[in-house]
């Protein structure tokens, strides 16, 4: 008998994506391939060198951008979006990405251990999680597989509309009222947790900002699986094979200063080995490990 994560799996109906041309593929294969040789050069000491010479000076940095396509940097999530709709159409709403999501609500990550580490004196008096480009609230099932969450928690999941009735199919199979969705960021004011698993690379905006937009500033804050730029902010687009979705590659001294502008501090901070997002054009600032951090106010 399938779980209820396979169950889910099954009430999305996927939406036929339409097949790039014959000419379109062979572009799309050199631009891979290209991001590929570049990303294997720039583990090398010369390489990086090189890679950081070519972008430099002006007579080769367009030709590498162009022979590089979707997968150089940008100076904005528009810019970049323009760049993947040529190549690919799909974002985040393709199936995919839904289907990854609701996979993985019984499945709990290496990365996730740091944050229930945190979580577990604080769980029982939880009572406002705001769960920041949350999918369909898997974090919630498979964190809930580790920590007694109180019944009194409410669960508040943002992210795309799309998301929400697929996510809601989810809870109604979970026979979950913890949980629920909106589009309005505004509902993480007052929140005990705010939380950002594996989404803040795709908001364009510095996460300080995002928070001092908010009447009463959560007094906890988690980033897991994000990339992080040790240089300066780093915009591209992020190749997820069927879909393409603009994100960045925040740089971590930022990140870290703004929170403590708005009165945070930095309780921990860790590596996540599960993935990493190379640029070909920046290795020496690019994401070899995501970062997860832990802020508390």
């Amino acid at each position: 008998m399938p779980g209820a994560n396979q169950a889910a799996w099954h009430t999305v109906e996927p939406t036929a994506m339409p097949r790039p041309s014959l000419p379109l593929r062979f572009r799309i294969f050199q631009i891979r391939a290209l991001a590929s040789f570049l990303n294997f050069l720039g583990t090398r000491s010369a390489g990086r060198k090189f890679i950081i010479r070519l972008r430099s000076h002006p007579v080769t940095r367009t030709p590498l951008e162009m022979c590089l396509g979707f997968r150089r940097s940008f100076p904005s999530f528009a810019a970049a979006q323009a760049s993947a709709t040529k190549y690919i159409k799909a974002g985040h709403e393709n199936p995919d990405d839904v289907h990854f999501h609701t996979s993985m609500s019984d499945t709990v990550r290496e990365s996730d251990y740091a944050i229930l580490f945190h979580l577990v004196p604080l769980a029982s008096g939880l009572r406002r999680v705001f769960d920041f480009g949350g999918n369909v609230g898997n974090l919630f099932y498979s964190y809930q597989r580790k920590i007694e969450f109180p019944p009194v928690l409410l669960w508040t999941v943002y992210d795309l509309p799309v998301k929400k009735l697929l996510g809601e199919k989810l809870a109604a199979q979970h026979a979950e009222t913890r949980i629920r969705f909106t589009n309005t960021l505004a509902e993480a004011s007052g929140a005990d947790i705010f939380i950002a698993s594996g989404s803040l690379h795709y908001f364009e905006e510095p996460l300080h900002t995002i928070l001092a937009s908010l009447e009463d500033l959560p007094k906890h804050v988690f980033i897991n699986r994000t990339p992080c730029s040790s240089g300066p902010d780093l915009i591209t687009v992020q190749d997820n094979r069927s879909y393409l979705v603009p994100c960045k590659l925040h740089s971590r001294t930022t990140l870290i200063a703004g929170m403590q502008a708005l009165g945070y501090k930095l309780q921990s901070e860790w590596p996540v080995y599960e993935r990493r997002l190379l640029m070909p054009t920046h290795p020496d600032f690019s994401a070899r490990t995501y970062s997860g951090f832990y802020f508390r106010r």
